[in-house]
């Protein structure tokens, strides 16, 4: 238990706690260097509001200085300074790619000019016109914190240079990392703390709970004058309450054992009294036992024979009430069967009149399919004269066409016409082509067509023939159906002068079989009665055994107890 309170009380703490290092060591970390980019954003911006703050282009003079209107940028050492002595960063100003002012120094003094950009800074900042943050920037061999920004003409698109702000990388990661390191050494503090604290609180309630457990186990094994220790008595916590109770327990247990054995030995003495008193009872409560059982196997012997005269007639009774019903459904079926038949010959009658009409349109579709059949032999024949004929128009065409040939140019005009005529005469000629295909086609659906309606009316003539038998049948089905109702009435008549007889007999067997009944019930009850009460007696008597007993066991247990 010591263990697992220890670990719910650490684990959580030990978690959190490396949850907090690790966000100090990531999360915070990134946090400041943010805060450093934009520092330095923020003094890149105001530099280049300094220098934008005069009026004119971007100019590079004959001597290579470079100005601002009538400023001279090569010139602006003070305005570097002043931003490095206020902010604590470096501020170079480039024109292209080249260091023009900067507030850098080298190891002598001088001021760093002259050296080119890098290649990934030119292309972010004069290629894209981009802000540039670069987390290692080389200065003079001192690694450094730097943001670019692009400086543009007036009213430009294309950067012409680039102001550079930068600080000591060293310094900056040395503050950065003494607020990560008081972080984690706070977050490590606060872990051993309450590690420290998991621990006396842990030792402090097993230790109480090993008092308790050991109070417990002596009044376990029966001494009940342990005392308990007054601290735990005195804690105002679970374990104080339950330090009290265990005491309240002791002392109850105590008064409580007193009283049982002053019991047990009067429990002791009066069923020594008890026991005498019972077997008496018992002795004569037998006697009469004897003598009701006698009369309650005449009575049960008398109603068995009346409850199984009540159970025949209750079973031809439900018979004859199961044939009623039965008569019933035969009746109601039957009357269904009648209705319908007739319904069914109804539809056979509407089925041959039906019948019939299907026949004469099946006829009149035949009739009108042979003469569709007659059109279309007819449409071919005037197709093969259209063939017939554009054939000669095209022989012709070609005729006037040599013709026009040997006119030469009198002749042109016709071989124009000429040409106009072949070419209908092939349209032609191709037309009656498709329609004869079309009426081909059409013929022979028409032939396919006639072949079906004379099948088709084969076997209407088939169907009319088996509907007139069934209708044949269904009329002798309705006429038997029709004599069947008329027995069933007889039937029914019966059924129901045997109901009522049956009823008047179950009337008096159930009257007999209920007296029997009450007579039986009466000496069962009364016997069992008496075998109760005998049988209470003897477990009185078996009873007084068992109080002497468990006296005599309250006795030896009371002596486990030292009070």
């Amino acid at each position: 238990m010591k263990k697992k309170i220890f670990s719910l009380i650490v684990l959580p703490v030990m978690v959190l706690g490396i949850i907090v290092i690790m966000i100090a060591l990531t999360v915070v970390k990134e946090s400041l260097v943010s805060e450093t980019e934009e520092a330095l954003e923020s003094a890149a911006t105001a530099t280049l509001a300094a220098y934008d703050q005069n009026q004119g282009d971007y100019l590079e003079a004959d001597n290579g200085d470079i100005w601002k209107g009538s400023y001279n940028i090569s010139k602006s050492d003070s305005i570097v300074d002043s931003i490095k002595e206020k902010a604590g960063v470096d501020v170079t100003f480039f024109y292209g790619d080249k260091r023009i002012m900067t507030s850098a120094k080298d190891k002598d003094g001088n001021r760093i000019l002259g050296s080119p950009a890098g290649d990934k800074v030119k292309k972010k900042v004069l290629e894209e016109g981009q802000d540039y943050f670069s987390k290692a920037v080389s200065l003079d061999g001192e690694i450094c914190y730097g943001y670019y920004v692009p400086v543009f003409q007036d009213g430009g698109d294309s950067p012409i240079g680039m102001i550079f702000v930068g600080t000591d990388k060293a310094n900056k990661d040395a503050a950065l990392n003494k607020i990560v390191y008081m972080i984690v050494g706070v977050a490590v503090f606060v872990m051993l703390v309450c590690i420290l604290l998991a621990a006396v609180f842990t030792t402090s309630i097993t230790g109480s709970l090993k008092k308790s457990i050991g109070m417990v186990q002596s009044v376990a094994k029966g001494d009940l004058r342990t005392q308990i220790d007054g601290k735990l008595l005195s804690r105002k916590d679970e374990i104080g309450n339950l330090s009290r109770a265990m005491k309240e327990l002791q002392t109850e247990m105590a008064q409580s054992i007193v009283k049982i054995a002053d019991n047990a030995k009067a429990v002791m003495n009066a069923s020594g009294n008890l026991e005498g008193t019972a077997r008496k009872t018992t002795q004569s409560m037998r006697e009469v036992g004897d003598a009701v059982t006698s009369i309650a196997e005449s009575a049960t012997e008398q109603a068995a024979i009346s409850e199984q005269a009540s159970m025949h007639v209750s079973d031809m009774g439900e018979r004859i009430q199961r044939t009623s019903r039965e008569m019933q459904e035969m009746k109601q079926n039957t009357k269904a069967m009648q209705e319908a038949e007739e319904q069914g010959a109804q539809t056979l009658h509407r089925l041959l009149e039906s019948n019939d009409e299907v026949r004469q349109l099946v006829e009149e579709i035949s009739r009108q399919t042979r003469q569709t059949n007659e059109s279309a032999q007819k449409i071919k024949e005037a197709t093969e004269i259209i063939a017939s004929i554009a054939d000669e128009t095209s022989l012709l065409s070609l005729n006037a066409s040599i013709e026009a040939a040997r006119a030469g140019e009198n002749g042109r005009g016709f071989a124009v016409v000429a040409e106009q005529i072949q070419k209908l005469a092939a349209q032609s000629n191709e037309s009656s082509s498709r329609i004869e295909e079309i009426v081909s086609t059409l013929i022979s659906d028409s032939n396919q067509a006639v072949a079906t309606m004379e099948q088709v009316a084969v076997t209407i003539e088939d169907q009319t023939g088996q509907m007139q038998a069934t209708k044949v049948i269904t009329d002798e089905v309705r006429v038997k159906l029709k004599d069947s109702l008329e027995n069933m009435k007889g039937i029914e008549e019966s059924v129901s002068y045997l109901d009522s007889a049956r009823q008047e007999i179950i009337k008096t067997v159930d009257e007999l079989s209920e007296i029997a009944r009450q007579n039986a019930a009466t000496t069962q009850e009364v016997n069992a009665n008496t075998n109760l009460v005998t049988e209470n007696f003897r477990q009185v008597e078996g009873s007084t055994e068992g109080l002497k007993s468990i006296a005599d066991g309250l006795e030896e247990s009371m002596q486990h107890f030292s009070v």
